[in-house]
């Protein structure tokens, strides 16, 4: 504790990390930034920082702050973990803001401290811009904001996490570092290298023609192929297998289509399954060895259900191993879908969800 405020220290100053330091000033919390020293000049100008550290200073920044925050690019997340364990105080949490999970939290668990806990974390949130000049505290509002712990996280750290990201605005959802980028594979990375295929498809063509009347939904759906490389090379390099996985299957759905593309009644059938699907997006659906016991909730159309849902499961030690959306009406509601591994933790949820008031069944 710090002049009776909880401490925080952001490793890196820029746009996220500048927002939540912003953000959690506000909300009453005494904020270190490290960062290089014109960027601390500035979140100093900008009054979003109590006091502010080079990255070389780290053992004085991390001096009894109860919560940091790595907020650095994605490549360079991993390589200060072992440096932040090692100065950061007994029972404080560490979390990041990588866009990726897994790989973060390998290298965490081996520099983990017994006093210190590791608490994976994403929002889902950004801009274009860039730098603390850019910086919003409302820039979390709304947002979801995924935290990932590891099986060994106290539920209390896990909850004191939750609810300070959940005092910016932000929606919880708690789940596993394997998950979350199992489902950023498919329904984040896939779409960006398959909209970066397209515009090389185009450009394949090497004619003026098809480029000027490449408009409406071409340019619609190629408009994330304007993302540099240099964005994205750190998220392919941690998520090579999820995204591999992905667009392995992607490949047979073309295989598929190409081998019945004479088939009417076939394209009928893929058009209607696809207008479906889309009219239900968000979708989560993940396969997995092991056949699954569903518990099936009853949800209304309204901010938060997801994140309520999944946090409520996560609090009463179960682990969901899928999610998808069933079934949704814009404005009523619909049908979400958990799977878990057996009857036991199906149970478990189901009661836990019941006990706050969802109309659950178990479907073996």
């Amino acid at each position: 504790m710090i002049e009776g405020k909880s401490a925080v220290t952001v490793i890196g100053v820029g746009l996220i990390g500048g927002s939540l330091c912003s953000a959690l000033k506000n909300a009453g919390y005494y904020i270190t930034g490290v960062s290089r020293p014109t960027t601390l000049a500035k979140a100093s100008e900008m009054k979003v920082i109590d006091r502010g550290f080079d990255y070389s200073e780290m053992k004085s920044a991390l001096y009894g702050s109860d919560y940091v925050f790595i907020c650095t690019p994605l490549g360079d997340i991993s390589k200060r973990l072992a440096e932040v364990f090692q100065y950061a105080k007994a029972g404080s949490i560490v979390s990041d803001v990588g866009s990726t999970k897994s790989v973060i939290a390998g290298v965490a668990g081996r520099h983990l401290k017994d006093d210190v806990w590791f608490i994976g974390g994403h929002p889902m949130t950004g801009s274009e811009k860039r730098g603390v000049e850019n910086s919003n505290p409302f820039l979390f509002y709304d947002a979801v904001y995924v935290l990932t712990p590891s099986e060994n996280t106290p539920k209390e750290a896990v909850e004191n996490l939750s609810s300070m990201v959940s005092g910016l605005g932000a929606k919880v959802m708690v789940i596993s570092p394997e998950l979350h980028d199992k489902v950023a594979a498919s329904v984040s990375h896939l779409p960006q290298i398959l909209a970066v295929s397209l515009a090389n498809h185009l450009a394949d063509q090497k004619s003026d023609l098809f480029r000027n009347l490449a408009a409406g939904g071409f340019r619609d759906m190629t408009r994330i192929a304007s993302s540099r490389y240099r964005i994205w090379r750190d998220i392919i390099t941690t998520n090579r297998d999820e995204i591999r996985q992905a667009l392995s299957a992607y490949c047979d759905i073309l295989k598929g289509t190409l081998q019945h593309i004479d088939d009417d009644s076939h394209l009928e059938k893929l058009f209607n399954r696809a207008r479906e699907e889309r009219q239900i997006i968000p979708r989560y659906s993940k396969g997995f060895l092991k056949p699954l016991v569903d518990v099936r909730i009853s949800v209304k159309d309204r901010p938060g259900e997801l994140a309520k849902i999944t946090s409520t499961v996560y609090f009463h030690d179960v682990n969901i191993k899928d999610i998808e959306i069933v079934n949704i009406r814009e404005g009523e509601g619909g049908v979400l879908r958990l799977g878990f591994t057996g009857n036991s933790d199906a149970q478990k949820a189901a009661d836990a969800l019941r006990g706050i008031g969802y109309d659950v069944s178990v479907i073996d």
